[in-house]
C-alpha cells in the first residue's frame, strides 16, 4: 500500500483477479461474480485492460504520482462501508488513536508548555516541520556562501522575517486567543496545505482565468477601436506611441481589464481555493464531537466518549483553521513576490514585504468566511452555501485589489500625460522622483487600509453577534441535557 501512494512507484505486485467459466451459461465469473462475456466490453474497459497489461514481462503495475489516489480511495470506502469519518492521517496513513490522547490530555490539562505541544504533533506535522527546517537550514548555508550574489545574508533575513510575519499572525489567532479550541498539530497540517497546496492551484486557476479575460477584453476594445482609423494607422507606423495613445484615450477597456483581474482572477479564485484548502483537511479536533476541557463544555458525551465540543469552540476552531490556511497562502504569496516578481534588489524586497505586510487581506477574508461557515455547519443555516460564504470575502478583496490597480492605471496615465513614462527616457532627479511616488501611491494606500479597517469592523460585528448564538445554542443543549437526566 505505502509504494502503491507513493509519488512514484514502479512494478509493484498487485492481486490478480481469478476468473472463471461456466460451461452451462458461458459467462465468465470474476471471483464467483457473473461478468459479461469479453466480447461485449465497452471501449474504456478494452482500454484499461491495454494499459493494465503494459507491464506483462513481471506480472507488475507501473504507476507515477499514486498519492493522487489517496482522495478516491477515501470516498470509495466511505461509500463501501458507510464510514464517513476518516480516522487517520493520510500520508503517513497514522491512526488517530497514536498521537491525539496526548493533545486531548494537554487540552484537558491547559497545558500552553510549547515543546509539549511540539512533541505531541503526529507523524505529518513532524515531517512538515523538520523538512521546513532543512530547508531553512540549507538556504542560510547557501546565503552565507556567497554563491549567488542575489541571495546573501541579507536576503535571508528577509526571507525569515516573510515567515514571520505570517508565523506571527498566526501566534496570535491561534497560541494566545484559541490554544486550546484547536491544536497545534492541526494548525500546521492547515497551514501547509494553504502554503504547499492552495497557492499552486491557485497560480494555475489564474493563469486559465487571466487567459480568458485578456481574450475576452482584446474583443471588446478591438471592437471599440475599430472605427478610430486614426489609431489604427499609427498601430502600423509607430506601435509604441500608438500604445499611449489607447491607454489615454480608452480607459474603459483597461478599467474593465482591472476590473476583471481584481474580482474574477484574484479575489473569486483565490478564495475558492482557500475555503476548499479548508474542506481538504480533516483532523480530529474538527469532527462533529471530541473531547474537550470540561469546564468550558460540560459533561456531556459526545461520540467517541470524550464530552462533547461546544458550539462557540467548535466555531473558534473554525476560525482558526481557516485563518491558518489562508495564512499558508499569504506566506507563499508574499515569498513569490518578494522574491521572484520584484527585481533583486535588498530595498526593493523590503519594500513589497513592508506594503503587503501592512494589508493582511487574505488572514482577514478568511475570518470573514469563517462567518458563513459557523452558520452553515453549527448555526443549521441551510442557505449558506458556498456563494454565500465566500461573497463578502470577494467583495473585500476585489475591491482592495480593483482600487490598488485603478489608481496604478492612472498614474501610468499621468506619467505618459507628462512624458515621464519609461519609453522617453526622460530622466527625473533621484530626490524628486521618490518624493513624488510617495506622493502618487499614499492615496490608493490609504484607500487600502481604509477597505481593510472596514472589512476587520464587518468581522468584529458579525463574529461578537455568532458568538452570541453559539453561546446560546451551548446553553440550550445543557439545558436539554439537564432535563433528560431529571
Amino acid at each position: 500500500t505505502l509504494r502503491a501512494h507513493s509519488c512514484c512507484s514502479c512494478c509493484y505486485t498487485h492481486d490478480d483477479e481469478i476468473y472463471f467459466c461456466d460451461e452451462s451459461t458461458g459467462m465468465v465469473l470474476n471471483d464467483g461474480i457473473e461478468e459479461e462475456n469479453e466480447t461485449e466490453q465497452d471501449f474504456c474497459t478494452r482500454l484499461w485492460d491495454c494499459l493494465a497489461s503494459t507491464m506483462w514481462c513481471c506480472g507488475c503495475w507501473c504507476q507515477c504520482f499514486g498519492c493522487c489516489a489517496v482522495a478516491q480511495e477515501e470516498r470509495e470506502v466511505n461509500r463501501l462501508t458507510g464510514n464517513e469519518e476518516q480516522k487517520i492521517d493520510y500520508l503517513t496513513f497514522q491512526p488517530y488513536s497514536e498521537y491525539y490522547p496526548s493533545i486531548q490530555y494537554l487540552v484537558e490539562q491547559e497545558v500552553r508548555s510549547p515543546l509539549k505541544h511540539l512533541r505531541a504533533v503526529s507523524d505529518l506535522s513532524s515531517k512538515l516541520l523538520k523538512n521546513v527546517g532543512a530547508v531553512l537550514l540549507v538556504l542560510l548555508l547557501f546565503a552565507l556562501s556567497n554563491i549567488d550574489s542575489n541571495f546573501t545574508w541579507e536576503n535571508m533575513i528577509v526571507l525569515l522575517l516573510t515567515l514571520g510575519q505570517a508565523f506571527f499572525i498566526e501566534y496570535l489567532v491561534h497560541w494566545k486567543w484559541n490554544l486550546f479550541d484547536l491544536s497545534f498539530d492541526s494548525v500546521v497540517k492547515y497551514f501547509a496545505c494553504g502554503f504547499f497546496l492552495t497557492t499552486p492551484s491557485a497560480v494555475v486557476i489564474e493563469l486559465v482565468i487571466s487567459t480568458l479575460v485578456s481574450i475576452v477584453v482584446f474583443i471588446i476594445g478591438a471592437l471599440l477601436v475599430s472605427s478610430d482609423t486614426k489609431l489604427l494607422d499609427e498601430f502600423s507606423s509607430d506601435p509604441k506611441q500608438a500604445m499611449k495613445e489607447l491607454v489615454v484615450n480608452y480607459p474603459i477597456i483597461f478599467i474593465l481589464y482591472e476590473f476583471l483581474n481584481a474580482f474574477a482572477v484574484a479575489a473569486l479564485t483565490e478564495e475558492m481555493v482557500k475555503y476548499f484548502g479548508y474542506r481538504m483537511v480533516v483532523t480530529p479536533d474538527m469532527r462533529p464531537s471530541r473531547p474537550t476541557p470540561r469546564a468550558r463544555t460540560g459533561n456531556s458525551e459526545g461520540v467517541d466518549g470524550y464530552p462533547a465540543k461546544g458550539a462557540k469552540s467548535t466555531g473558534s476552531a473554525v476560525t482558526v483553521a481557516m485563518v491558518s490556511v489562508a495564512l499558508g497562502f499569504a506566506c507563499c504569496e508574499n515569498i513569490m513576490y518578494v522574491f521572484v516578481y520584484s527585481p533583486p534588489s535588498l530595498g526593493v524586497e523590503i519594500s513589497t514585504l513592508l506594503a503587503r505586510s501592512l494589508f493582511p487581506v487574505h488572514p482577514l477574508c478568511a475570518a470573514i468566511q469563517s462567518i458563513g461557515v459557523c452558520k452553515r455547519d453549527l448555526e443549521g443555516d441551510k442557505k449558506y452555501g458556498i456563494g454565500r460564504i465566500i461573497f463578502p470575502a470577494v467583495l473585500l478583496h476585489g475591491s482592495f485589489d480593483f482600487v490598488l490597480m485603478v489608481a496604478a492605471y492612472f498614474q501610468k496615465v499621468q506619467n505618459i500625460k507628462n512624458g515621464n513614462d519609461d519609453d522617453d527616457g526622460n530622466a527625473v532627479p533621484e530626490d524628486e522622483d521618490a518624493s513624488t511616488d510617495l506622493s502618487e501611491q499614499l492615496p490608493p494606500l490609504i484607500a487600502g487600509l481604509v477597505f481593510i479597517i472596514v472589512g476587520y469592523a464587518y468581522y468584529v460585528v458579525q463574529s461578537r453577534a455568532q458568538t452570541l448564538r453559539l453561546i446560546a445554542i451551548d446553553n440550550s443543549g445543557a439545558r436539554a441535557e439537564n432535563s433528560s437526566l431529571v
